[in-house]
């Protein structure tokens, strides 16, 4: 399943590109078969790997760099409702290591390389090769 979510997310990037309609259409299915809810507007780099697509959401907005991987449940995307100030989408570095069931949510940047622990919730930005744990995130002493 973890290959067929990223092909199908690269197919929806590729029709959504054509045409927004078709774009949401392949998203759809690919949310359908593999659980992940992939926006074929983020910007995702090469290498991406879902361990576990299941619950998988990244936001529109959403910049991921090359060689992430992402464990079940992770969600990517705006804090609040767009248009209410709390808006922007995150932007994750290489090489970046997301844990089962975190969330990073609003205009925060996480470094290359960086870690965040299992159901840690990312609320200010996280420096590059640092490992975060907890609600709020904090680094690992």
């Amino acid at each position: 399943m973890r290959f067929l979510a990223v092909a199908l997310f690269r197919l929806s990037q590729a029709a959504g590109r054509r045409s927004g309609v078709l774009g949401r259409l392949v998203k759809q299915v690919n949310h359908v078969l593999t659980g992940a809810d992939l926006a074929w507007q983020a910007e995702i780099g090469p290498g991406l790997v879902l361990y576990h697509p299941t619950g998988v959401v990244i936001g529109p907005g959403v910049r991921l760099g090359a060689n992430a991987r992402i464990q079940q449940g992770v969600t990517l995307g705006l804090r609040g409702a767009p248009g209410d100030g709390e808006s922007g989408s995150p932007v994750i570095g290489d090489g970046v290591g997301l844990g089962a069931g975190s969330r990073v949510l609003g205009p925060i940047t996480v470094g290359d390389h960086a870690r965040v622990g299992a159901n840690a919730v990312v609320v200010r930005d996280v420096a590059a090769g640092t490992t975060v744990v907890g609600v709020p995130a904090r680094p690992l002493t």
